[in-house]
C-alpha cells in the first residue's frame, strides 16, 4: 500500500490554482477582469502572476505587462498597509500636489521609482483625477485591502505631516493588538 503525503499549499501553489481557476473558459477579452481578480485577491499582481495568465489566455506575456501598465489600476509591486494617493489631476497639479508629492517622497524617505516604505506601512501613488476638483488639492488614504479609505482636501504640508502622524500611530497599534483568533471545538 502506497502512501500519500500531502504538502502545505506555497503561496507560489495557491497562486497558479488561483489562476488557473479564474482563467478556466476565459479568453483574451477577459484578461483585465483576470487582472483585477489576481490584484483583488493578492494586493498586486505578481510577475509570476502575469507569466501565468499570459500562457492560460494564450496571449504573449508582453501584451498582459503592457495592460498591467497601461492601467493605473494595477499595481505591480506590493502595497503598503497605507496606501496614499495624490491627485495629479489639472485642478490638483494647478494647486500644488505636485509639490506635495515631493514632499510626501521626502517625509517617507523614498527614492524616485521607489514607492514602498522601508517598514512597509505606506506606499505612495500619484493617482489621476478623483473628481472633487473643488477640494484641491486632494489626497487619498486606504488600506491595503481597500475596505478603508479617507479623502482630504485642501492639503497643504502642514496635513501632510499630520496625515503621517495618524497612519503612523494607526499602524502602531494594529502592531501591538495581539491577532486574535476565534477556535472553534468540534461538538462530541
Amino acid at each position: 500500500m502506497q502512501k500519500s503525503i500531502v504538502l502545505p499549499s506555497t503561496e507560489e501553489t495557491e497562486l497558479k490554482q488561483f489562476i488557473l481557476k479564474i482563467t478556466k473558459g476565459a479568453a483574451r477579452k477577459d484578461l483585465i477582469q483576470v487582472l483585477q481578480a489576481v490584484q483583488e485577491r493578492h494586493g498586486y499582481l505578481p510577475k509570476e502572476s502575469l507569466r501565468l495568465i499570459a500562457v492560460n489566455l494564450g496571449v504573449s506575456f508582453s501584451e498582459v505587462y503592457g495592460v498591467a501598465t497601461f492601467y493605473h489600476q494595477f499595481r505591480l509591486q506590493p502595497p503598503g498597509m497605507y496606501v496614499i494617493q495624490v491627485c495629479m489631476g489639472t485642478g490638483c497639479h494647478a494647486k500644488g500636489n505636485a509639490d506635495n508629492f515631493e514632499h510626501l517622497r521626502l517625509l517617507l524617505d523614498l527614492k524616485h521609482g521607489q514607492h514602498l516604505t522601508k517598514d512597509k506601512v505606506f506606499s505612495l501613488e500619484a493617482a489621476r483625477c478623483f473628481g472633487c476638483c473643488s477640494l484641491a488639492p486632494v489626497v487619498m488614504v486606504t488600506d491595503s485591502t481597500g475596505d478603508y479609505q479617507r479623502l482630504y482636501g485642501h492639503v497643504d504640508q502642514k496635513a501632510l505631516k499630520k496625515i503621517l502622524a495618524e497612519y503612523r500611530e494607526k499602524a502602531k497599534k494594529q502592531e501591538s493588538e495581539p491577532e486574535r483568533k476565534l477556535i472553534v471545538y468540534p461538538k462530541k
